[in-house]
């Protein structure tokens, strides 16, 4: 190999990952996303009052926020807390195990609701009054590796279900109807 062919081979082996760092460093400016923590950037997606679906894709699993442009995929992972979406709902839903933050619409936007969350040995983990966002769902972050149940109440109706904060959790809940 000349000397010419070995240098522009170094060149582009190196500019790979620079190359994809400054795309990304693009996308996540371009979106507002720039200079936030994974946490931020998600609270922000899932609460952005633009209507679905998003320009963009964004999704969460377990373990990362997923996003991408159509042609790059960025993965940038959670760390040692949990997100959870949910979407109270009365009359229609749709099935979801990994909450689409770009796509995702619930019946019940901007409506508050109460909310707690409680542990597998009766702790109180979260009770809160929240509202939800434009797309109807309702974000919360909670502590990985825990198992327990949410319940949700409205106007006197109340839905309650079974979660859990593995790593191989649904981080969408869409099956909390309010009776």
């Amino acid at each position: 190999m000349s000397k010419s062919s070995w240098l522009l081979l170094l060149g582009l082996c190196a500019s790979g990952p620079a190359l994809a760092a400054s795309s990304e460093s693009a996308f996540l400016a371009q979106h507002g996303l720039a200079g936030k923590t994974v946490e931020q950037m998600v609270d922000t997606i899932d609460q952005t009052p633009q209507s679905r679906p998003l320009p963009y894709s964004a999704s969460i699993t377990s373990t990362e926020l997923k996003l991408s442009d159509g042609e790059q995929i960025y993965m940038l992972p959670l760390g040692n807390k949990f997100y959870l979406s949910f979407a109270p709902y009365e009359w229609r839903t749709h099935p979801c195990f990994n909450h689409s933050l770009s796509g995702c619409q619930g019946e019940m936007p901007n409506t508050t609701f109460n909310v707690k969350v409680t542990d597998n040995k009766g702790d109180v983990v979260m009770q809160k009054t929240l509202k939800s966002y434009q797309n109807g769902f309702i974000g919360v972050w909670l502590p990985r590796n825990m198992e327990g149940s949410i319940e949700v109440s409205y106007n006197g109706k109340k839905a309650s279900h079974a979660i859990a904060t593995k790593d191989d959790s649904q981080t969408c809940l869409t099956e909390l109807q309010l009776l």
